[in-house]
C-alpha cells in the first residue's frame, strides 16, 4: 500500500507499507543443504524475507521564509531562518531470518561450508530484532545575483544512532546445550553518519 502527496505549497511526501513472505530452499549460491538427499526439508523462510516494511519520505520548506522575492526587504531573522529545505526518510522493518548451525560437520556430509543444524532447529528459524532508521537532509540556500544560488547541505544517515542488528551468532556449538554466545547480536548496521557539502547553482 502506498500514499503519495504531490508537490503543493512546498510540501510533498510518499509513504508505503509492504507485507510479504519469501520462501526458498537456498538463499545464496554457497548455501548447502543439511541433507543433500532431502532438499525439500530445506524449504523455509528465505534469508531475504522481511515480513513488514514501512517507508516514509518527503521534502518541505520550513515556514520561515520564501523562495520568491518579496516587495518588503527581508530582515536578519528571515535571512537566517528562511530558504531552508528539509528531506527526511524513515524506514521501519521487521527482523530477518538467520540460519542456526552447529558450527562443524556434525552429520559428516562433507558439505562446505558446514550445514549441520542443532537438533530441533529448522532452517532460518532465528530472527533478528526489528529495524529502524531515520535519515535527514537539510539544505540552506542563499541567492547570489539574479540567478545564482549558494547551497549549504547537511546530510545524516541514522540520525537517532539506533542500533540495527543485522546478524546473530548462529553457531550453537558441539554440545547438547548452546554455547553462551548463541543468538547474541554480532553485527550491526551503519551508525550515525554526517556529511556536509556546498554547491553553487547558476
Amino acid at each position: 500500500m502506498s500514499l503519495n502527496r504531490r508537490l503543493a505549497n512546498e510540501i510533498e511526501f510518499s509513504s508505503s507499507y509492504t507485507i510479504s513472505k519469501a520462501i526458498d530452499d537456498a538463499s545464496d549460491f554457497n548455501e548447502q543443504p543439511e541433507n543433500p538427499y532431502m532438499i525439500r526439508a530445506e524449504r523455509a523462510l528465505s534469508s531475504n524475507d522481511q515480513r513488514h516494511r514501512f517507508v516514509l519520505s518527503g521534502t518541505f520548506d520550513l515556514p520561515f521564509g520564501d523562495e520568491e522575492e518579496t516587495k518588503t526587504p527581508p530582515g536578519v531573522i528571515a535571512k537566517v531562518s528562511g530558504n531552508i529545505e528539509v528531506a527526511p526518510i524513515l524506514i521501519i522493518g521487521s527482523g530477518r531470518p538467520i540460519n542456526p548451525l552447529t558450527g562443524f560437520d556434525a552429520n559428516r556430509s562433507g558439505a562446505f561450508p558446514p550445514s549441520a543444524r542443532p537438533l530441533g532447529f529448522g532452517r532460518n528459524s532465528l530472527i533478528t530484532p526489528s529495524q529502524l532508521q531515520f535519515d535527514l537532509r537539510v539544505l540552506k540556500f542563499f541567492k547570489i545575483g539574479e540567478h545564482g544560488k549558494l547551497d549549504f547541505v547537511v546530510e545524516s544517515l541514522n540520525v537517532l544512532n539506533h542500533t540495527n542488528v543485522v546478524a546473530l551468532n548462529q553457531f550453537y556449538g558441539p554440545e547438547n546445550s548452546p554455547i553462551p554466545g548463541f543468538t547474541t547480536p554480532n553485527k550491526a548496521g551503519i551508525p550515525r553518519q554526517l556529511q556536509f557539502s556546498i554547491g553553487f547553482e547558476f
